[in-house]
């Protein structure tokens, strides 16, 4: 357990009161923070349209795209290289706005997501240059080089480098579950337990969380054999986290410490949840809750862990 829980030891009464962390008027639609066992809260982001946490993300990039100039509707495509839950928001998120999408994605990536995506009207470009050996991000560069003989005109989010990805989970994410906490007066603690992928979430979140005067401990969970901070990584199921490069949005100062889990541990919380909830979660939410669910033993009075539902079990093949 580490020693101590930053900034004051206090209840943010006003936790969204501040200017920075006022719940923006966005589209996307509150998501439930629930109690799923004593001292942890999970907040089911899985419910967002499209089908995870990244969904807001995604919305930002585009939105911010088109007010910068960057993505001219009926002009630009937006490509990137992506199957995973950054994808699907993407799709949705150009589709709201009349902008096509091409993406890159990796051929490990589930039937049900390509299915999904082609549903939506998004153009999977690379499939036969992948089976022939080729990257996602060689098939993204050999595109992007030739947009200009092709008459295309991209504009790639890079949503490993893209900051506007933090500031969604700050203002959006981290924002609600601002004011969700506020209204249990129980919580005078947070103990974050998330995982990083680009690591966007979990500065935004706990950025938030921080700014609202909460005082708060974040774990990083990370799987067997992976030591992310010093870009060690192995071949692993649990899909999102610890994706083979240092996390270049993650704000390691708000980090306390990391714990590493099992595909067992994670596969073993992922069927506790769903027989004695009846939530069925992802792959990396699942790994968090079991680490959760041990930390959640030991929380001294007033603390909470907060875990968040990334997407849903039904991505994923068995």
């Amino acid at each position: 357990m580490p020693e101590a829980y930053s900034s004051t030891d206090k209840k943010a009464s006003a936790a969204c009161s501040g200017e920075k962390l006022e719940v923006p008027n966005n589209p996307e639609a509150a998501t439930a923070l629930r109690q799923i066992a004593p001292r942890l809260l999970m907040k089911f982001e899985m419910d967002q349209a499209g089908g995870s946490h990244k969904a807001r993300a995604a919305r930002r990039v585009v939105r911010l795209g088109i007010a910068r100039g960057l993505i001219i509707p009926g002009v630009s495509t937006v490509i990137e290289k992506t199957g995973g839950n950054f994808g699907l928001g993407l799709a949705l998120a150009c589709q709201e706005v009349g902008v096509p999408l091409e993406l890159a994605m990796g051929l490990s990536f589930s039937p049900v997501r390509r299915e999904y995506l082609r549903w939506l009207g998004v153009n999977l470009i690379g499939e036969d240059e992948m089976r022939q050996g080729k990257t996602p991000r060689e098939v993204l560069e050999k595109r992007l080089s030739q947009a200009g003989a092709s008459g295309r005109s991209y504009h790639y989010p890079d949503q490993f480098n893209n900051h506007d990805c933090v500031d969604a989970h700050e203002l959006s994410t981290g924002a609600e579950l601002v004011a969700q906490l506020a209204d249990r007066p129980e919580v005078q603690r947070v103990h974050l337990v998330a995982c990083a992928g680009t690591g966007a979430h979990l500065t935004g979140i706990s950025r938030a969380l921080r700014q609202a005067g909460y005082p708060l401990v974040v774990t990083l969970v990370e799987p067997e054999g992976c030591r992310t901070q010093e870009g060690v990584f192995v071949d692993h199921p649990l899909e999102g986290m610890s994706v083979g490069v240092k996390p270049p949005l993650l704000d390691w100062s708000l980090v306390h410490e990391t714990v590493s889990v099992s595909p067992s541990d994670a596969r073993d919380a992922q069927a506790w949840l769903a027989r004695e909830r009846g939530y069925w979660v992802g792959r990396t939410a699942s790994a968090c809750l079991a680490v959760g669910l041990r930390l959640a033993q030991r929380l001294p009075p007033g603390t909470s862990g907060v875990l968040i539902a990334y997407d849903h079990g039904g991505w994923y093949s068995p």
